[in-house]
């Protein structure tokens, strides 16, 4: 063996170890998951829910519950003084004139006994609505940290993967450049190295910027620095067999009944309920608008001092009457009635999202749980078959260091496309969950 071919032997070697070490490397970094360096996404959710807005909303919705008490209280009465001088202020008549006297008086409204009641109720269901949307706020602040925590995982996958690749093109880089040198290789295939490396170079600049802004906004949606959502590693989970039942809401793609699902989303999606709420306070609103025609009682006392005379006392009842019906109770009436009918419209409008999102996002996830279980059965193995071939015939010299690289990639493609259709899934089981109300 000369010397020319004990360097091309070596050149070899080291091209396959290289290989061996990435893919190594590669199965190491997916199959890891230690707990100092794993981003809990539980923690990330807990901590969400704690936000500035969540916070803010849960206090405003608690102050709308204190109204449901002060619609029960009766008005504040009304306390008066007075003076009466029947001989004109210039001559006071008070304890010489019958009619003379300083007067206290007191009065009081009532309102028709069923409007309290009323008004009541209609601040009741103003505050559950209220916190119906909190609750929709909390799940959809859930989902959004759901969905930016899989993408992220998925993104640091990519750009690990990005990095192996250029570090294996630079390897045959240098290879090509001493077979080039030597007249071994040709311009083209020098070439083609070249631009690969530096496509390469640009998409991992790029994926490092979506990082970056996936980071920042689980920073803001959490609380957390960057630089420790920075240091730490989003772990995506495999899919696996779930039963039926183990958890309220979304449901594993091949348990999905499309009916009882329906059915869980109508009973606890949070925006729905709001809405039925809503409908609740516009029935409310309606009898309270009716009511209004219905007089209002006025209550009120009277003491009068004439010094030596005997103190004058009066009492009286007066009723308020519907006399402006025109400008006040009808358009009132007619607001109450128009708000009931949007709350009956927007009612049946999320019901049928609830329908079309259910649809959609189930046929996503067993098409995502499908496509998963086609690569890891079948198109992984076959592009591991495929680089164990093409490393046996780099080795014996009948193949090229291309053509590794390619049936490399292949193998490196093929996983993180079924690592892709892994992410999918679970943001897809997310957006389920959302449409069912529950924070998993």
């Amino acid at each position: 063996m000369n010397i020319f071919n004990l360097c091309r032997l070596k050149r070899k070697l080291l091209i396959l170890f290289s290989f061996f070490l990435i893919l190594t490397g590669l199965i190491f970094y997916g199959g890891r998951s230690y707990a100092a360096d794993a981003l809990s996404l539980k923690m990330l959710i807990k901590n969400a829910l704690k936000n500035p807005d969540i916070t803010s909303s849960i206090l405003k919705t608690e102050g709308l519950k204190e109204k449901i008490a002060i619609a029960k209280a009766l008005p504040e009465p009304v306390a008066g003084i007075g003076f009466t001088d029947a001989n004109g202020f210039n001559n006071p008549g008070i304890g010489v004139n019958s009619m003379s006297d300083i007067g206290l008086s007191i009065s009081q409204k009532i309102p028709f006994p069923s409007k309290l009641g009323t008004k009541s109720q209609i601040n009741k269901y103003s505050y559950m609505s209220s916190k119906a949307k909190i609750e929709a706020l909390k799940i959809d602040t859930a989902y959004l940290v759901k969905e930016s925590y899989f993408n992220l995982a998925l993104l640091e996958k990519q750009i690990v993967v990005v990095k192996y690749n250029r570090l294996l093109l630079n390897l045959i880089l240098k290879d090509i450049s001493q077979k080039y040198g030597t007249g071994t290789a040709t311009a083209p295939a020098y070439i083609r190295t070249m631009l690969e490396e530096a496509a390469l170079k640009s998409e991992l600049y790029s994926l490092n910027n979506v990082k970056d802004k996936l980071i920042y906004l689980l920073s803001e949606l959490t609380g957390f620095e960057s630089s420790y959502i920075k240091s730490r590693r989003a772990v995506l989970p495999k899919i696996k067999e779930e039963k039926r039942g183990q958890v309220k809401g979304a449901l594993p793609s091949n348990l999905l009944n499309r009916k009882e699902d329906i059915k869980t989303a109508y009973k606890y999606n949070p925006e729905l309920k709001s809405l039925k709420y809503l409908a609740k306070k516009s029935d409310y609103e309606t009898a309270y608008a009716k009511e209004s025609y219905l007089p209002d009682f006025y209550l009120k006392a009277g003491y009068g001092d004439r010094y030596s005379m005997v103190p004058v006392l009066s009492a009286s009842v007066g009723l308020s009457l519907p006399v402006y019906f025109n400008s006040y109770q009808k358009p009132l009436i007619n607001k109450a009635e128009k708000d009931k009918l949007s709350s009956i419209y927007d009612i049946g409008w999320e019901k049928l999202q609830i329908i079309k999102n259910i649809g959609v996002y189930a046929k996503a996830l067993r098409l995502n749980e499908n496509n998963y279980r086609l690569y890891e059965s079948l198109y992984v193995p076959e592009a591991k078959l495929l680089f164990k071939t093409e490393i046996s015939s780099f080795g014996t010299g009948r193949s090229s260091a291309f053509s590794l690289l390619d049936s490399f990639r292949k193998l490196i493609d093929s996983e993180f496309k079924m690592y892709i259709y892994n992410a999918k899934y679970y943001i897809d089981k997310s957006r389920l969950e959302q449409v069912m109300g529950k924070i998993q």
